[in-house]
């Protein structure tokens, strides 16, 4: 039952005993206490005399808990506020408010006052005014009491800046005409007391029926939010399985949506009010060691999150009896603890003590769960080839138990495809995907953000094996769609944008693709954050355009910062990282810093060799950057032969026709022409350039690229009126693409001149 002292009753009454004994008006006086106690009782004693009650509140920040509520009640019960702006800051909140953002106590106040509709008086007190002896503030608070005062002074028409005691009193002596308007609102209102006494004994009843009622409404939030706590870790690990190669804060915010559905509750008050809630239910007494972990993992305290986890498991095994199924959930979680910290040995140590308490035959659907845990750890090690492995295992388990049309089966086959994906695997891939497509189309119809993530990443395999236009327009297609359905902020629609950039980019459209990144840049580093992996990512694509733009010396600087918060990030020997420090070492190569960019070139094969595989194609690119760097320092044989063996391994891995199987072919062309071998260069020339134009077209970078080396290779044989041919192409072709000042531009200049000459 409620305390009755709590409540609206002892509220009216003490203001229906104001009423009959003494019908003045209370006015709310407003002031940092530490700064300005004297000065307040100085307004105090006048508006006293002037015939009104004064009320305040203490503050000197050593109170404990939230004094808002409580200045909301005695505010409401006041005509007015007069506030004294002082130099200080004062005592704040414990957490920002939500309606007025980072406020003090004071500041609170005539902002609550003026929502309220109730008058407000600025009294600006100047830095010369006399004040009560207090401790300085810091330089923060400092700041935010000037940004305050100097939003008054511009939005308030009553500025009064005060210097001396008797000044303040005078100002407040002439508000009496101000006061009166209230006050002969008060004696209007003494005519109908016993009238308004009734309506507010009627009110107070209505009030504490409705108080009970939002009381009622706050506990069941309550609840359910400590029902999500429970629920979110075990949720996001299946968004992330959902979508693997996705950052887990993304995973995080989908899973938060979808549970802040199903409990009817706003997605924005949840993500704000989580935090809060998981941090006291972490130290709750009452709770059990399983729900303080969950509530520590929500806090985003990975640590302890990692060790009441495992305490949990310990209390589940040594139950009598043995409650493995808790003790499975609670190791999964303290593996998703240490996964988040990028601790792969021992998220993978927790899920196979997991994976040791289940049983395939008896619960073919919990140890497919674990199971799929495993391969997402595998995934985000770079392990591909391994999560492909147990991904085929945990699909034959949900395919019979669940059905091949499932929503829970499909997420294994859509990991399955990004597995394959990430192998290098495009058309194998692209063949899932496109299945996956049309069976999520089916079950859960064409616009669900799953069916759409399955459509950006058949986008994704189409851009891996050169289809550039066909992967262009179905980018368009789900980013229009993402941003009807999720909004243009959205981080799946901002993923969407930054993968059209990418495709704008392979196809020699920097300029487009130069302003897409910068967009999605800048919309990143708002809604995620700088140092998010996704924001990065922009950020090293953005760099390559600028590379493959001829600004070199930029694009360097800014690999370096990039590189340098991945590996902070993500770890030194993460896939990402090593894509950026693979581009790093290509565009040393630009800039003829060839020692540097072997050097760099050799670390990458070494580490992507270890993580990836021998035959990914990343690893294959970084292959394909060390020959080059051998050719420009006179390796020629060398180069030769490391190609060889290359295209080799693409043509069998990527295709004939692939880009990078297509680079490869140009580099052994080079290193042959540099061989005095130009027979055999200029046969590779042709034979790669007409693979170039069929592919790519006849005005991509790349193309032009070989226009000019086929007229290098035919002016050194001799063949002089081809080579005039050959350059001029690949002249005009630069002017056109990728403009006057580009440097390849000037370089195929360059040769048509001194052929022309010739």
């Amino acid at each position: 039952m409620p305390n009755l002292a709590d409540q609206p009753v002892f509220y009216l009454e003490r203001l229906g005993t104001n009423l009959i004994v003494s019908p003045r008006p209370a006015i709310f006086v407003s002031a940092v206490s530490c700064e300005l106690r004297s000065a307040r009782q100085l307004v105090a004693n006048t508006l006293t005399f002037l015939g009104y009650d004064p009320e305040w509140q203490e503050v000197f920040g050593t109170e404990e808990g939230d004094l808002r509520a409580m200045l909301r009640r005695r505010i409401d019960a006041c005509k007015g506020v007069v506030q004294l702006v002082g130099e200080c800051y004062g005592a704040e909140p414990p957490v920002i408010d939500e309606q007025f953002g980072r406020v003090s106590y004071t500041q609170y106040e005539a902002l609550y006052g003026s929502s309220r509709g109730k008058r407000v008086w600025y009294l600006f007190l100047d830095e010369t005014f006399p004040t009560d002896a207090h401790e300085a503030e810091g330089e923060a608070k400092t700041g935010l009491q000037n940004e305050y005062r100097a939003k008054l002074r511009v939005q308030s028409h009553l500025y009064h800046p005060l210097r001396t005691v008797e000044s303040l009193e005078a100002t407040v002596l002439k508000l009496r005409d101000d006061l009166t308007q209230l006050r002969r609102g008060v004696r209007r209102w003494t005519v109908f007391v016993v009238v308004i006494l009734l309506l507010l004994v009627g009110l107070g009843l209505w009030n504490l029926q409705r108080q009970n009622e939002s009381r009622e409404e706050v506990n069941r939030q309550l609840t359910s939010m400590r029902e999500i706590i429970r629920r979110l870790p075990q949720k996001e690990a299946e968004q992330r399985q959902i979508q693997p190669n996705e950052e887990p804060e993304m995973a995080r915010k989908r899973a938060v949506e979808e549970l802040a559905k199903q409990y009817g509750l706003a997605p924005s008050v949840l993500e704000r009010k989580l935090p809060l809630v998981a941090d006291e239910l972490k130290h709750e007494a009452n709770a059990t060691t399983y729900e303080r972990a969950n509530a520590a993992y929500v806090a985003m305290d990975y640590n302890e999150a990692e060790r009441l986890a495992l305490a949990a498991a310990d209390q589940a095994l040594g139950a009598f009896p043995r409650k493995e199924t808790e003790a499975i959930k609670a190791l999964e979680l303290a593996a998703w603890a240490a996964d988040r910290r990028i601790e792969y040995a021992d998220a993978m140590k927790r899920l196979y003590e997991a994976q040791d308490l289940t049983n395939r035959d008896s619960s073919p659907l919990e140890w497919a769960r674990v199971q799929f845990g495993i391969a997402l750890v595998l995934h985000d090690q770079g392990k591909y080839r391994e999560a492909e492995r147990i991904l085929r295992e945990v699909l034959k388990e949900r395919e019979q138990a669940l059905g091949s049309e499932g929503p829970e089966t499909l997420a294994v086959r859509h990991s399955l495809a990004t597995a394959l994906e990430d192998e290098g695997r495009y058309v194998d891939a692209e063949t899932e995907y496109r299945a996956v497509a049309v069976l999520r189309g089916k079950v859960l119809g064409s616009t669900h953000p799953d069916s759409l993530s399955t459509r950006n990443n058949l986008a994704n395999a189409l851009d891996d094996q050169g289809k550039y236009p066909e992967a262009e327009s179905e980018y368009r297609i789900v980013l229009r769609l993402r941003e009807n359905v999720l909004g243009p902020e959205h981080p799946d629609t901002l993923g969407t944008r930054h993968n059209l950039a990418g495709v704008l980019d392979d196809e020699g459209k920097y300029l487009e693709a130069e302003a897409e990144y910068r967009a999605v840049l800048k919309l990143r580093e708002k809604v995620l954050g700088p140092e998010h992996p996704d924001t990065l990512a922009t950020r090293g694509n953005l760099a390559e355009v600028i590379d493959n733009e001829g600004r070199y010396s930029e694009a360097e600087a800014e690999y370096r910062a990039v590189l340098k918060l991945k590996e902070k990030v993500l770890g030194p020997e993460h896939p990402k990282t090593l894509l950026t420090q693979g581009n790093l070492a290509a565009v040393l190569i630009e800039q003829g810093k060839y020692a540097e960019a072997e050097n760099e070139d050799r670390i990458v094969i070494r580490l992507r060799a270890k993580v990836l595989g021998a035959e990914h194609p990343e690893t294959l690119a970084a292959r394909h950057d060390l020959a080059d760097v051998l050719n420009k320092e006179g390796e020629y044989l060398k180069a030769e032969n490391e190609y060889r063996d290359l295209i080799t391994l693409e043509q069998r891995v990527l295709g004939s026709e692939h880009r990078f199987t297509l680079e490869s072919c140009d580099g052994l062309a080079f290193a042959l022409f540099s061989q005095r071998k130009y027979s055999e260069a200029e046969a590779d020339y042709r034979a790669v350039l007409k693979l170039k134009q069929k592919v790519l077209g006849s005005e991509h970078p790349d193309t032009l690229r070989t226009f000019y080396n086929l007229a290098l290779c035919l002016r050194s044989d001799g063949q002089i009126q081809e080579a005039r041919a050959f350059a001029q192409r690949a002249a005009d072709g630069a002017v056109k693409v990728l403009g006057s000042e580009h440097p390849d531009t000037k370089r195929y200049q360059q040769l048509q001149q001194e052929l022309n000459a010739s």
